[in-house]
């Protein structure tokens, strides 16, 4: 057997021996306010101290104009760019248990949960203008005020890092990523 197609042979076999690429993610303690993104394995890569969150505290299910940071499992849908806050890492908020709990306290019509049921079930951003509003994500202070990020939960329902946290974060966020917010 020729030495070059050994090789290939030994490189393929090592190859289908390693493991697959653990995919970070991250956990956001309201509690603690902290963020830390872990390796699949659990070991923490970045921790992010004095997070803020919605002013509102945090909530099962977030309600437009209460300003809760809704605790769950979400994925990055999209990383945009924002003139306010640098950088934007939108969640996939709402989920369809969020509208169905919504529904079931009559806060939500039926017609209204299955328009968001029916938008997740597709791959596509639910509905953001409905009584569970919208726009949850992770972004930074830009301009802000620092003495009121570290001293106040400001936000309306997203959380909220430090510019130089954000930037951390960033080299770690990606689409698809999971965020546990607890």
């Amino acid at each position: 057997m020729p030495a070059a197609l050994i090789r290939l042979a030994l490189t393929a076999l090592l190859l289908t021996a390693l493991p697959a690429r653990a995919e970070p993610w991250t956990l956001v303690d309201t509690a603690a306010q902290t963020l830390t993104v872990y390796s699949t394995s659990g070991v923490p890569l970045v921790t992010v101290d004095h997070v803020a969150i919605g002013s509102g505290g945090v909530s099962d299910v977030h309600y437009r104009g209460d300003n809760t940071t809704p605790r769950g499992d979400y994925r990055i849908r999209a990383i945009r760019k924002s003139h306010r806050f640098i950088t934007f890492y939108e969640l996939d908020y709402p989920k369809t248990a969020q509208a169905e709990q919504a529904f079931r306290e009559g806060r939500m019509s039926a017609q209204t949960r299955d328009l968001i049921t029916g938008q997740n079930d597709a791959g596509a951003r639910a509905a953001q203008n409905s009584i569970l509003g919208g726009w949850i994500g992770i972004h930074g202070v830009g301009r802000g005020n620092m003495d009121i990020h570290r001293s106040f939960n400001w936000t309306d329902g997203c959380i909220a890092l430090d510019n130089d946290a954000l930037a951390a974060f960033g080299e770690w966020a990606e689409v698809g990523m999971r965020v546990e917010i607890r």
